[in-house]
């Protein structure tokens, strides 16, 4: 099957494309529009592209998880490793308990009150309706650079940046590690001075990653799980 855009990669395109408009305006209205006026929507423009990436990243692998158990798939189209990181994530707040209180049978108790958790690591079982999202990627699914490696580890496809940026001929990492230092500079600190040749680098870039993303984890569903669980 040849690859085919995810619904998140084209939900991602249609906001980009929809948060160009205010930018070209403000873009071409270099007198009748106020400086700060049009640097506002320059920021803006940085702040929503930044949550184009985020929601992209969680969309994007919360559906493979939805199209599996829709389909009825079994455990043995998820990686090991990860449904092993989600038997821990299940049990931490209980060992947490146990190393700061000693209490053996309150660790009990709570391992015993998630008994079918187990079943996640049989290859021939179905894969159990869990909370993955809120497991593996909900920490995780905001676009700093060891976020979206961390992401893609827990879900089994490995140096997601270097094999990003292979397929873009740029430093994926570099690239979005400077994108975000301005998101966050313009959070938390007196705010960049951003022009407009900024915002279209930045707009040619968002658009050029999340192709370059949903490209990877496509070849990683398909090896993984077979291209009928592709988003």
């Amino acid at each position: 099957m040849p690859y085919s855009r995810s619904s998140a990669r084209t939900s991602a395109a249609r906001r980009l494309a929809e948060l160009r408009r205010p930018f070209a305006y403000a873009k071409v209205r270099t007198r009748l529009l106020p400086t700060p006026i049009r640097d506002s929507i320059f920021q803006n423009s940085v702040f929503q592209m930044s949550a184009v990436l985020e929601d992209y990243f969680g969309e994007l692998t919360t559906s493979w998880f939805s199209n599996l158990l829709a389909a009825g798939a079994l455990a043995s189209t998820v990686p090991s490793t990860t449904r092993a990181f989600v038997i821990g994530r299940t049990y931490e707040d209980a060992f947490r308990r146990y190393f700061g209180l000693g209490d053996e049978q309150d660790l009990a108790s709570r391992i015993l009150a998630e008994p079918n958790i187990i079943n996640v690591l049989d290859d021939g079982a179905p894969l159990p309706s869990l909370e993955y999202r809120s497991k593996i990627i909900k920490d995780k699914k905001f676009p700093s650079a060891y976020n979206v490696e961390t992401l893609f580890k827990r879900l089994g496809l490995k140096k997601v940046l270097q094999l990003t940026s292979a397929r873009t001929h740029t430093n994926v990492e570099l690239g979005l590690r400077a994108f975000m230092d301005v998101r966050n500079s313009l959070a938390h600190e007196n705010p960049p001075s951003i022009t407009d040749l900024d915002v279209e680098r930045y707009f040619r870039q968002i658009d050029l990653w999340i192709g370059a993303f949903d490209r990877e984890f496509y070849r990683h569903v398909v090896r993984v799980s077979g291209s009928a669980h592709w988003a």
